[in-house]
């Protein structure tokens, strides 16, 4: 069972690091425009929740300490959740014509 957390842990880091790839890509590209600012957060948050995803990842494949990745990981979760969150918002209001 051990190898199946191992797999299924490094099958996470590979995901983690094609979305740390394209958001940040996309951070790249949105340079103004009356679409960039809402993608601009959605992809800052999508790279910082898969930066802190990994830091799970690490710890338990690496075996640090929970006392010292656990808790960066968290708070970088939640700014990015915070982040896509404002972003999805932002996008949803100027869709759906809501002022």
């Amino acid at each position: 069972m051990q190898e199946v957390s191992y797999i299924v842990t490094i099958l996470s880091l590979a995901i983690n690091a094609g979305l740390v790839y394209y958001s940040f890509r996309l951070l790249l590209i949105f340079r103004g425009g009356k679409k960039s600012k809402p993608w601009m957060y959605i992809s800052t948050g999508v790279l910082t929740l898969a930066i802190g995803s990994c830091f799970f990842a690490l710890r338990y494949l690496l075996g640090f300490p929970e006392n010292i990745l656990r808790p960066l990981g968290g708070i970088m979760m939640l700014i990015g959740g915070v982040l896509m969150l404002i972003g999805m918002r932002s996008e949803y209001r100027s869709w759906s014509f809501v002022g």
